[in-house]
């Protein structure tokens, strides 16, 4: 990038963090309410997608029952992008963030830490609020915990800005260009990682499975570090409830053994038996996941 145009876009978006950092929190999610209301009623082909993947997933539901997901993901990822400008301006930190979860199923996953000298890996998708889901488990663990993402398009910002912000919560951010050798070391050293599994993917990556029972790829990075390292796998989310609190949920680790078939075929099954597990948070918090995404390549 241009380096005039990478120090003022960093200074613009320092600016805007600043000013947003001054505005009551009614005001920010009145604002990003109204932005995926209007985004709902005027994206009319990411609407459709939404409603053509609910129709997919759902095909014993009826039209008004899809229609009603399709409105309340919206409203989620309205109140979603609020959270993490909010994040970002420090309007919510370590204090603030405590306050909005209820984090009774922090200590299942303090005693599996404590039970273990292995490393965990937890697989989760964008459901519920993931960026909360990261910071409260790294401010929380013992050891050492670590998130993907995306390097952004300008360096400043996401040196400056977005890194800092992630990593004040005590997870090291490890970015997703040659993440799985990072990822990889991290579990070997008993440090924690997270992985969000429902990403679109490609045949390289990816491996065939069946998710709402239908077609499509699967990322086998999770299986490859099951089947290579044996971490605790751990599939959890964290949703917002009907008091407006933010609650964890755990499920139990993934048991696998190895069992004489051929690496590849295991890492197939293995796949799909993480995917499922996702799909079963899906399927009790379906206004909260994400159905904007083309997740079945439509």
């Amino acid at each position: 990038m241009n380096p005039f145009r990478e120090k003022t876009e960093y200074r613009l978006t320092k600016g805007f963090f600043l000013i947003l950092r001054l505005c009551p929190e009614p005001v920010i999610y009145g604002a990003c309410h109204m932005v995926a209301s209007l985004t709902y009623r005027l994206g009319t082909q990411r609407r459709n997608l939404t409603l053509r993947n609910l129709e997919l997933a759902f095909p014993e539901k009826t039209e008004k029952e899809r229609l009603r997901i399709a409105r309340a993901a919206y409203k989620h990822f309205g109140r979603l992008i609020a959270e993490s400008a909010m994040i970002l301006a420090e309007k919510i930190h370590r204090e603030k963030l405590l306050e909005m979860v209820d984090g009774e199923q922090m200590q299942k996953l303090l005693d599996l830490e404590a039970g273990t000298d292995k490393g965990i890996l937890f697989i989760t998708g964008h459901l519920g609020n993931f960026e909360l889901l990261a910071h409260y488990t790294g401010m929380l663990f013992k050891r050492q915990g670590h998130v993907v993402a995306r390097q952004g398009n300008n360096r400043l910002i996401d040196e400056k800005i977005v890194t800092p912000m992630r990593e004040s919560f005590g997870n090291k951010v490890v970015h997703k260009k040659r993440a799985l050798p990072r990822i990889a070391r991290a579990l070997k050293s008993g440090g924690h990682a997270g992985l969000l599994i429902d990403i679109k993917t490609n045949a390289r990556e990816g491996v065939p499975v069946r998710f709402f029972d239908k077609e499509t790829l699967g990322i086998k990075s999770s299986a490859y570090l099951q089947l290579k390292l044996d971490p605790l796998v751990v599939p959890m989310t964290m949703v917002r409830a009907e008091s407006g609190r933010y609650r964890l949920i755990v499920s139990d680790p993934v048991v696998w053994q190895d069992n004489g078939q051929p690496v590849e075929e295991q890492i197939t099954e293995l796949t799909q038996i993480h995917q499922t597990e996702l799909e079963k948070l899906i399927r009790q918090y379906p206004e909260q996941w994400f159905w904007m995404h083309n997740r079945w390549k439509l």
